[in-house]
């Protein structure tokens, strides 16, 4: 269920001076194990509301409808019409108001979030990995030229896609910023990871050409086997595809629900090998949990997807082109299961393919409510096209009837009395699956938040004090005997062992009710070394059931709860990734600290 996030004044800075005066390993909270107790089912301390929140864009001929109240909106979830009690209009041309972060002691650091708030918040995902190089360029190119139409004050972040996400450029309203995220010099198109279908020409080819000069069946059978092979190839080629754009589009979505309000996440890629669901038919069951996780967590993030064909206007060649879309009555197009249906089966395989991919596309857009653009070259006008469709729209809030956190998939419709207006919003939402631990496959969550080039996640706010031993503020603490981290090789002597005092929130936490009333938190915190190329040299990761009484809630809920950790860091200039996940809603803060040399 979706729940809004509640921060109070007097949470929203941590204390810092009760753990700057030295923190205890779990001080005012305990972290063992409850006493024994009858079996009972805990139940769960929830610091949110169930509160759904649909973003509508309205159109009119293609323009953004503005002025309207909420008495000319309906909601209904299942097909249940739903009272709305929230509503807000959003413009474009909404004042764009700094959020300054606190300004912390020495040697403190916070993940608090550091945005801007306005009516949304755009990103500019490259996608290398599902892209040829030569697409990357011309996307690149023709961005750049935009740039300077760009309207003042509007947030644009740059991520892209290859082996795994990265942050090119956090949100900000420079346009210089924006234009060396693009610049070649400072992201070069790369090469993607798998290769791509169109790569298996050349198999093709030599199949086709074996099968026209057969003489016998064995040739016959070579042919037939090659062309097997290709088959097998290229399936398990966009297997990995969609697992690998599963888990970026899952970290972007964990990152981008620290953030308030709409974003709007302009995706050029040249293949979108996903189906999302749309009214609760689902098109593609090959990755079940880690989809629907990835779905959640961008609805939760009020994430709208336009996805952008990077290929442009699509050139098939001696492929004939009538295979995919063909002219009708009424200025349309033909889609290609009409023309399959309609006997034309010639050089079939390439046209099938891009209408497939096209039909994801428009899967992806509606699901999310944003828009897909194909067949264009014109990308400028594309972005500029989802930055003022999707700067302005209207929120619509309801608290459901039916408040079940089961899991489940719940379409969700908007309509318009008049119904004379085109209407985007996203179809529907799970209820609760992005926030259940153990569900997402591949690798552990921390470990995929603390890669280096990740972009922080502040959906758990905490404050770390990172020093080394020996520092007067400290006051003599001596480090715990033995080697703090796992490294997979010997650290570059010498070695300094540093510690860290967190301060964690837990307004963001979801806290368990025990049977003797004492309240207790499930928390995993992590600690990664990596050097200047991305290499890691130490780890450390615990896990902690912090327990505490009534008294000790009131108290932790002002000033946080307080952990201790160390971690030796070697002779280096190296990052330290800093990290805290809670083990039951599934939600990370991390952040990154220059120590050793560096510092």
């Amino acid at each position: 269920m979706i729940r809004s996030r509640r921060f109070f004044a007097c949470c929203a800075l941590l204390a810092v001076v009760s753990f700057l005066t030295g923190a205890a390993q779990t001080q005012s909270s305990s972290a063992q194990s409850p006493p024994t107790q009858p079996a009972a089912s805990p139940a769960t301390f929830h610091t949110g509301t169930n509160l759904v929140l649909v973003d509508v864009v309205v159109r009119d001929k293609g323009k953004p409808v503005t002025g309207l109240a909420a008495a000319d909106f309906r909601v209904l979830e299942d097909n249940q019409s739903q009272a709305i009690t929230t509503f807000e209009e959003h413009k474009a041309t909404d004042a764009v108001k700094l959020s300054e972060p606190p300004k912390l002691p020495p040697h403190v650091y916070a993940d608090f979030p550091r945005y801007r708030t306005a009516s949304a918040a755009n990103i500019l995902l490259l996608d290398a990995l599902n892209t040829p190089m030569q697409d990357q360029k011309s996307v690149r190119q023709k961005m750049i030229r935009y740039l300077g139409s760009i309207p003042p004050g509007t947030q644009i972040a740059v991520f892209t896609l290859a082996s795994r996400l990265r942050m090119v450029s956090g949100f900000t309203t420079d346009i210089g910023t924006i234009e060396r995220a693009l610049s070649q010099e400072h992201t070069p198109v790369e090469k993607s990871v798998l290769v791509h279908p169109e790569d298996n020409k050349i198999e093709n080819d030599i199949a086709e050409a074996m099968r026209g000069a057969a003489t016998d069946g064995q040739a016959a059978d070579l042919a037939r086997a090659i062309e097997d092979f290709n088959d097998d190839r290229e399936a398990f080629q966009v297997q990995q595809q969609a697992g690998i754009t599963i888990a970026a589009l899952t970290q972007l979505g964990r990152y981008l629900s620290t953030i308030p309000g709409r974003k709007n996440l302009i995706w050029f890629s040249r293949a979108f090998p996903l189906r999302f669901m749309v009214d609760n038919l689902r098109q593609d069951q090959d990755y079940g949990k880690p989809m629907q996780v990835m779905e959640a967590l961008l609805a939760r993030a009020r994430v709208a997807v336009y996805p952008v064909d990077a290929g442009g206007v699509m050139n098939l060649g001696d492929t004939n082109i009538a295979n995919v879309t063909a002219p009708t009555d009424l200025g349309g197009t033909r889609d290609l299961p009409v023309a399959v249906a309609e006997g034309v089966h010639d050089d079939i395989s390439v046209p099938q393919r891009w209408g497939n991919e096209q039909a994801a596309m428009k899967d992806l857009a509606t699901a999310t409510g944003g828009e897909a653009f194909v067949n264009t070259n014109d990308v400028g006008r594309v972005v500029e096209k989802a930055i003022v469709e999707g700067s302005n729209y209207y929120t619509l809030g309801y608290t459901p009837r039916d408040v079940r956190e089961d899991g489940a998939w719940h379409t969700i419709r908007v309509q318009m009395p008049e119904g004379k207006y085109d209407l985007a919003y996203r179809r529907g939402y799970y209820a609760t699956v992005a926030n259940q631990p153990g569900q997402a496959a591949g690798p552990n969550p921390m470990t995929a938040a603390m890669e280096p080039g990740v972009p922080p996640l502040s959906q758990v706010i905490f404050e770390a004090r990172v020093l080394p031993a020996g520092d007067p503020d400290l006051r003599g603490l001596q480090p715990t005997p033995g080697a703090a981290g796992r490294p997979p090789s010997p650290l570059k002597t010498p070695v300094t062992r540093y510690f860290i005092d967190y301060s964690i929130d837990l307004h963001e936490l979801e806290l368990k009710d025990l049977p003797d009333g004492r309240h207790q938190a499930e928390l995993e915190i992590t600690q990664a070394l990596y050097d200047a190329t991305g290499k890691r040299l130490n780890a450390t990761d615990a896990g902690l059931e912090v327990t505490m009484t009534p008294e000790q809630m009131t108290r932790d809920l002002k000033s946080g709860v307080h952990v201790r950790q160390e971690i030796d860091v070697p002779a280096d200039n190296v990052s330290l990734h800093l990290g805290v996940r809670d083990a039951a809603s599934g939600r990370i803060g991390t952040i990154q600290v220059p120590v050793g040399s560096a510092r």
